[in-house]
């Protein structure tokens, strides 16, 4: 009852589609080397170019999520209404004249089919939220001792960095709506997984302390793990009450525990967390069984 009512009040996620972060993620990828097909004429080749080549030379080396630079411009941009000018920044004084240079360009050749893109996924994941939103936003944080905030902010862009989606500090999701594996029923675990990230930290803090108290070497990214395991276990739960047993959580379809933990990762991360998930352990105990299950280091 109460995620519904949150539900009714305030928006658990609010989306949006805006153009200054695509064309921002779209130039930064430019100048990473991402391949563009569209015929611009001379004149547009040369302010392209030259948007592009300023990226490189600025920005697209640098981290979307640890450059706190790179996080300032995002949430800046956020904020800037699709048919306005982003204002000068004090720490990046050339990047509102890039942009703004860009931008007749990017509204010509492709911000129409982003746009559309970032507004189908908005759209196709709506009924996912209306329907199992309630109870995953009482669930995903009450995992971590938490509750949900009023409402997370997500931008959906075209591209959003190596990994697809990031969440900076304050509480913020950028989410490429051209990852196919983000898409369907996906799209929802992931919705909640990037809001999790909030909730990261304190994870890290128990499994250390868990690490040292064992004596063990645990992988730097095991915190990441038990984020991805809960939205996925919890959102197939939801699914599976609805009569829906077949839905595969994002990391185990993808194969992502390997790369983050190691082989025998998941299994270790859902034998603890499903005593937490089903009342048998806190999450302290959870995340100490964890640690200790885990193999001594050769």
């Amino acid at each position: 009852m109460i995620g519904a009512l949150l539900l009714a009040i305030a928006p658990l996620f609010s989306l949006q589609s805006n153009f200054w972060v695509n064309l921002h993620h779209f130039l930064r990828a430019a100048g990473r080397g991402m391949p563009l097909h569209a015929k611009l004429t001379a004149d547009e080749q040369r302010v392209w170019d030259e948007a592009v080549a300023l990226y490189r030379a600025r920005w697209s080396q640098r981290d979307l999520l640890r450059d706190d630079g790179m996080v300032a411009i995002k949430d800046a941009l956020r904020r800037v209404p699709n048919d306005a000018a982003p204002p000068a920044l004090r720490d990046e004084p050339e990047l509102a004249r890039t942009l703004i240079a860009a931008a007749p360009i990017y509204r010509k050749y492709w911000w129409k089919a982003h746009d559309t893109l970032n507004r189908s996924w908005i759209a196709s994941v709506e009924p996912l939220l209306a329907r199992y939103g309630g109870p995953l936003s009482e669930r995903v944080p009450a995992a971590y001792g938490k509750t949900w905030p009023r409402t997370h902010p997500v931008d959906l862009a075209i591209y959003a960095g190596p990994v697809g989606a990031y969440t900076s500090d304050p509480p913020h999701s950028t989410i490429a709506s051209g990852d196919s594996g983000y898409l369907g029923p996906a799209a929802l675990e992931m919705l909640f997984h990037e809001a999790s990230h909030q909730w990261g930290r304190p994870l890290q803090v128990i499994l250390n302390g868990a690490e040292e108290r064992h004596h063990k070497k645990i992988p730097p990214q095991l915190w990441h793990a038990v984020l991805f395991y809960n939205a996925g276990e919890l959102t197939r739960r939801a699914f599976a009450e609805d009569g829906y047993d077949d839905y595969v959580e994002y990391a185990a379809k993808g194969k992502l525990y390997d790369d983050l933990c190691g082989s025998g990762c998941r299994a270790r991360v859902a034998a603890a967390w499903n005593r937490h998930l089903d009342g048998g352990a806190s999450l302290e105990e959870a995340l100490d069984a964890l640690v200790a299950s885990w193999p001594d280091a050769p």
